[in-house]
Order: structure tokens, then sequence, then C-alpha cells
């Protein structure tokens, strides 16, 4: 992550700059100020609405299959318990 951020050194203090700003706003108690300066900050890049859809979607694919693999594992667990116990009552 710290190779990222210093590679991108001029975009990161950028950031942090305009991070300040908003930040100020907000302890200043002026909500709307920081709002519409979120919001015009967002207007030159509409591109991000969907980078940030996309990353939404992404993490929802991975969250089903983390789900998936978790039923999956559960369902191994109880055929096991279920395979073993049959084995077991038919041994002598």
């Amino acid at each position: 992550m710290k190779e990222i951020l210093e590679r991108n050194s001029e975009a990161v203090r950028e950031a942090g700059r305009q991070l300040v700003e908003l930040g100020a706003e907000l302890a200043a108690g002026k909500i709307d100020d920081a709002l519409a300066r979120l919001d015009t900050a967002r207007q030159p890049y509409p591109e991000w609405e969907e980078l940030d859809q996309a990353a939404a979607d992404i993490e929802g694919v991975i969250r089903d299959r983390e789900g998936m693999l978790a039923v999956q594992h559960i369902l191994a667990e109880i055929v096991g318990t279920v395979l073993g116990s049959v084995l077991r009552s038919r041994l002598p």
C-alpha cells in the first residue's frame, strides 16, 4: 500500500488537502457546505460512480461466493457425519 501511495504522491497530497478542507467544514458545523463540496468533487469524474458500482458488484459476488463456500463446508460436514455414523453402525 505504501508503494502505491508513494507512486501517486501528488494525487495523495491533493486528496489529503481536500480531506482537510472537507474536515474543516464539518468541524465548523457546515454540513451542507461539506456535502456540496463532495458533490462538486464528484462531478468532474462521473466514471467514479461507475467504478464505485463495479466495486460494489464485485464485493457482492465475493460475499455470495463466501456464503456459498460456507454452505458447501457445512453440507460437507453434515454428509461426513452421516456417512461416518452409517459406517460405524455397520461395524461389528
